[in-house]
């Protein structure tokens, strides 16, 4: 029987079938594309879990209060860490179990490296003249060219076919090194020069004149403990070449006097002082975490235990030899243009003046323009390493430390407050003598700076020994999602964060330049053994108890952001804060994310930009996978709901259809209960069969649409669906059984009111929609359900790109998910579409008879169209406000908060379920104008 009442019925059959059909088609790929993005989602950060090291440890000071509050931490943030940990305490750590890896960093502070370039002025010489000055002019320009600053120091080349004369060196037995002394020899004759020629304690060249007397050519730099090179008059400089009778020229290139040699070309060597980050590491403990060993490009690696070369010169004093490797990239954007002039004047008075009245009297000399070279820094530099120049030197005597950026109070952007005058460190660094630092550090600070004791007080010279050269690039960690999140050796560069600011760097990253109390710091860029910190920190230095700034751990059997790898990490972690008291962070799972930055305009012509820099986030990748599964629960309940609707909708409207032939069995004497049975029947046989054509149908749709629908899935979904028909028809099956036979003949219809006037198309609609309201209300919730889903969906995926937790990892992650999870809305939205569409047909069809009596009367198709019309609007502006309302209070629970755009969205969202309640409304309304004039009528 329950077979010949399907045939019988064909319509509501056939639309019952369709409905759970595509139910369960619904339901497969939605659970298929819930599945596939948690495994994405777990496989991005699977992937992106680990990087370099698990734990980071520092002092128990090193958290700042902005760290504490945002849980992130800038980016070269180990620039402004010094000291902190003692050696016991990293001993401590490596000796606990479970730790793979423990690799100590000891940050010194910034030392000066002076590599030199060239100018060849050869061809602005005049061959012609017995003696000439030239000048050459320096600017410096950085940060992409917004700053530029002119070097007040000049460089002065006298040039002279008078005979020179250089002070002698004595090389000292078994060493390779010389004394210099203050003798001058002319001819076999010592000459008589008395140390304050030039008005100090300097070396001058010598230049006979015509009738052979020697005159001095003094120095231009203030000298002894006055000597001040971050002032001008401390930066002037004299290069003296002898223009030989064949053309050739003898000379230094440079200030310097020792050693001249003759060349076919006169080229004057400028300084570029380049400030350089030392730290000292482990060298095992270093390749094994970082690669260091294998991201060694020149030179070679340090050798197991290799410690510095302890050379004593006395019972006080000894020289140390410290093995140095050096990055083979300086990563700073500066640039240096030098114009040469030729000065008109003055040359054949130079010989014999003193220095101040020299610096006094030049630049008023008349100047012409002869030529202009440009260099870069980063050439220069490169050059330099390869090259093994010896004027490529670390000072490792006195070091200038930096501390961290201070910012100021209020929301973002972040606001750095500019330090006090830096260069009054290096005017403390520089006393006495020594080359001069980049006139950048007059640019506006953002660090505070200090000069740290001489080693040399306490009797110990360090001279460098440049072993090899390093490629950051090629260490451990350079790559991936998380950009190696706290990277010791990541370089500093930052990207505009407005269209200005971007315009004004030329859409390239904001780099660096070499003052070190800039914004944006260089990562450690010289390294040399811990063996050396006993020589490199001064016995009064605070940092020589504690010389370590932080230890990276890497944890043994971490395989993955699994239950047992995160375990081992969080016990590893909690041993080291017990056992040392130190700070201890967790970095596993983190992930850069932007930071908005407002810095203040700077000294030499950079405006104020906003920029923005990746700050790295703890525990994303955790939060991520935590926030996925909690919208796997929701789409998965939300599938069901709907199922269940329109499943509730179609067997109630399936039982009301047949209310009359129901009566009739219940007046010949079929009970209750075996009504019910054959309504459940009806609707268990159309489920099994929908649910079987569905899984069918879900495997050739999941390979279009790129989804897994595994065999188990669909089985599984098949008497799944088969009790979700008989759960939702249980309901319509008990009312059809305990209804008396006389009330299932009236209409499905409230009891008569007084009837109202309707004077337009949407009051004849409202009345229509109010008829059966529970069945509106199915229809209505339906839709609203499905609405819901899809706001949920882009209110969540907006919430990850912007928030998840804007980072690396957490865009990588949506851009993974956010396909498949809104393909999946859609369809959980068409399915409540397609449920509304069967109320408007059932409420047509129960009142078709109504219909035709308002054709019969004139009404046109476009008026009864737009009378279906407007009903279908009215429940889909009521379903789409309710599911946009449901989304948004959905997201707010999810994500935490609810922003305007994604207001928006879910605006944007209800309107689109709006018009779709209106198209679908438009199917039955053409059945309906279909159906024969006359068999309606006869109806009534």
């Amino acid at each position: 029987m329950i077979a010949g009442q399907l045939r019988q019925q064909a319509v509501r059959t056939l639309t019952m079938l369709l409905g759970v059909l595509v139910a369960t088609s619904g339901f497969l790929l939605l659970t298929g594309s819930v599945e596939t993005s948690r495994l994405r989602v777990e496989d991005t950060a699977n992937r992106n879990f680990r990087t370099a090291y698990d734990i980071l440890v520092r002092p128990g000071d090193a958290i700042s209060a902005r760290e504490r509050a945002s849980a992130s931490v800038r980016p070269n943030f180990m620039a402004g860490q010094f000291g902190g940990i003692s050696t016991r305490q990293w001993k401590t750590v490596t000796g606990i179990s479970g730790v793979e890896v423990s690799a100590p960093i000891a940050m010194l502070g910034y030392s000066q490296v002076t590599p030199r370039t060239d100018v060849d002025i050869t061809g602005q010489v005049d061959r012609s003249a017995d003696r000439q000055l030239l000048r050459v002019r320096t600017t410096w320009s950085g940060d992409r060219g917004l700053s530029r600053a002119e070097d007040p120091g000049y460089t002065y080349v006298y040039v002279t076919k008078h005979p020179l004369i250089a002070p002698r060196m004595k090389r000292l037995p078994g060493e390779d090194s010389y004394e210099l002394l203050h003798e001058y020899w002319d001819g076999g004759k010592k000459l008589d020069i008395p140390w304050d020629v030039c008005g100090g304690p300097t070396r001058p060249l010598l230049e006979k004149q015509e009738r052979g007397r020697p005159l001095a050519l003094c120095p231009l730099e203030e000298q002894g403990e006055s000597d001040d090179r971050t002032t001008a008059r401390g930066r002037d400089r004299l290069v003296v070449f002898r223009l030989n009778p064949d053309g050739t020229f003898t000379g230094t290139g440079s200030k310097e006097v020792d050693r001249p040699k003759t060349a076919s070309r006169a080229r004057v060597q400028l300084d570029w002082p380049m400030s350089m980050l030392v730290a000292a590491v482990d060298p095992v403990q270093e390749a094994r975490l970082a690669g260091l060993d294998g991201a060694t490009v020149s030179g070679r690696y340090f050798r197991d235990g290799e410690q510095p070369v302890v050379r004593k010169k006395s019972l006080t004093a000894a020289e140390v030899v410290t093995p140095l490797l050096v990055a083979a990239d300086p990563q700073t954007d500066e640039q240096l243009t030098a114009r040469v002039d030729r000065l008109g004047g003055g040359a054949a008075r130079l010989p014999g003046m003193k220095a101040d009245r020299a610096a006094a009297s030049l630049p008023a000399l008349p100047a012409r323009p002869a030529a202009e070279v440009r260099r870069e820094a980063g050439t220069v530099y490169r050059e330099s390493v390869v090259r093994g120049d010896d004027s490529f030197a670390v000072d490792l005597n006195t070091l200038i430390q930096t501390g961290p950026v201070s910012y100021g109070p209020g929301p973002a952007p972040l606001r750095p407050v500019p330090s006090t005058d830096g260069a009054a460190a290096w005017r403390d660094w520089n006393s006495g003598g020594g080359p001069a630092p980049s006139w950048f550090v007059h640019d506006t600070g953002f660090r505070p700076m200090t000069s740290m004791g001489r080693t040399s007080d306490a009797g110990v010279w360090n001279f460098p020994s440049r072993i090899g050269a390093f490629d950051p690039a090629k260490l451990t960690g350079a790559a991936g999602q998380a950009a190696a999140p706290l990277e010791t050796y990541q370089p500093a560069h930052a990207a505009g964060a407005d269209a200005a600011s971007r315009r004004r760097l030329g859409d390239r990253s904001w780099l660096p330049d070499n003052n070190p109390a800039g914004y944006l710091a260089t990562p450690p860029q010289v390294l040399t053994p811990l063996s050396s910190l006993t020589y490199l920190l001064a016995p009064d230095d605070p940092q020589a108890a504690a010389p370590i700034s932080a230890v990276r751990v890497r944890v043994a059997g971490v395989t993955g952001m699994d239950d047992a790898s995160r375990e081992r990490i969080r016990r590893v972690a909690e041993q080291i804060a017990v056992r040392t008291g130190l700070t201890v962070d967790i970095t596993a799972g983190a992930s850069p994310a932007p930071r908005d930055v407002r810095v203040a305009a700077g000294e030499f012509g950079r405006p104020e930009l906003s920029i923005s820099e990746y700050w790295t986030v703890k525990g994303v990748a955790v939060a991520l996978v935590h926030a996925v599964d909690r919208k796997s629960v929701l789409l998965f309940a939300l599938v069901l709901v709907v199922c269940a609707l329109f499943l509730v909708n179609a067997v109630s409207a399936s039982v009301r259809t047949r209310r009359r032939e129901l009566a009739v069995l219940s007046c010949v004497g079929w009970p209750g209960r075996r009504l019910a049975a054959l309504v459940l029947g009806e609707v268990g046989l159309i489920a099994l069969a929908a649910g079987v054509l569905g899984a069918a149908a879900a495997f050739p749709l999941g390979a279009l649409c790129g989804l897994d629908v595994s065999a188990a899935r669909a089985l599984t979904a098949v008497p799944l669906v088969v009790g979700l028909a008989l759960a939702a028809g249980a309901g319509p099956a008990v009312r059809a059984g305990r209804a008396h036979p006389s009330q299932a003949l009236h209409p499905p219809v409230h009891a008569g009111r007084r009837a109202r006037r309707r004077r337009s198309v949407a009051g004849m609609a409202a009345s229509n929609v109010v008829r059966v309201p529970s069945r509106s209300l199915l229809g209505v919730l339906a839709l609203a359900f499905g609405v819901a889903a899809v706001t949920m969906l882009a209110a969540v995926m907006w919430a990850f790109h912007g928030s998840a937790q804007g980072t690396l990892l957490g865009d990588a992650v949506s851009v993974s998910v956010r396909g498949v999870d809104v393909a999946a809305g859609i369809l959980t939205a068409a399915l409540g579409a397609f449920a509304l569409a069967d109320v408007v047909y059932l409420n047509l069809r129960e009142r078709d008879a109504e219909l035709a009596a308002l054709c019969a009367t004139g009404w046109s198709d476009g008026e009864l169209t737009r009378l279906i019309a407007t009903e279908g609007a009215l429940l889909g502006l009521a379903g789409s406000v309710l599911g946009a309302g449901a989304g948004l209070a959905a997201t707010g629970v999810f994500v935490g908060t609810v922003t305007g755009e994604v207001a928006a969205a879910a605006a944007a969202v209800a309107g689109c379920g709006l018009l779709l309640a209106v198209a679908v409304s438009l199917v039955p309304a053409r059945l309906v104008r279909d159906a024969p004039l006359a068999a309606l009528l006869s109806q009534e």
